[in-house]
């Protein structure tokens, strides 16, 4: 955010330092450098207050959080297929997009319809 002329010419008579912006989360006074996005007006003081719960360090891999294999390019955020399939089921709370779970037919909250939802599953 954008200090106004009043607040930083005082925070230039009380701490001897000049500043125009401050961090839009956290209100930290930011130095020369300060964290952006592309398409958003907002400054931020860390990667941490940019991105919050999604932070990780650069070049590791969005899941598993380990280093990315030499040869990736600059914006992948997963090490491989693998880990792209994984956090994509672990978003969605599912095992697997195809197949029910193996323990679906022994849940307590299993209703008359059956686990495919079809009524005549179990001849009723």
């Amino acid at each position: 955010m954008r200090l106004t002329a009043g607040r930083s010419y005082a925070l230039l008579e009380s701490h001897n330092c000049f500043a125009s912006e401050a961090c839009d989360k956290c209100g930290q006074i930011l130095g020369p450098i300060c964290y952006t996005r592309r398409g958003d007006s907002g400054v931020w003081c860390s990667r941490g207050c940019r991105d919050g719960a999604e932070e990780r360090a650069p070049r590791t891999c969005k899941h598993c959080r380990a280093k990315l294999p030499e040869g990736k390019r600059q914006g992948t955020a997963f090490c491989d297929d693998a880990c792209r399939k994984a956090a994509a089921r672990s978003r969605n709370g599912e095992l697997s997009r195809t197949k029910p779970s193996i323990y679906a037919g022994f849940s307590q909250e299993k209703s008359r319809d059956g686990i495919s939802g079809h009524p005549e599953a179990f001849g009723f």
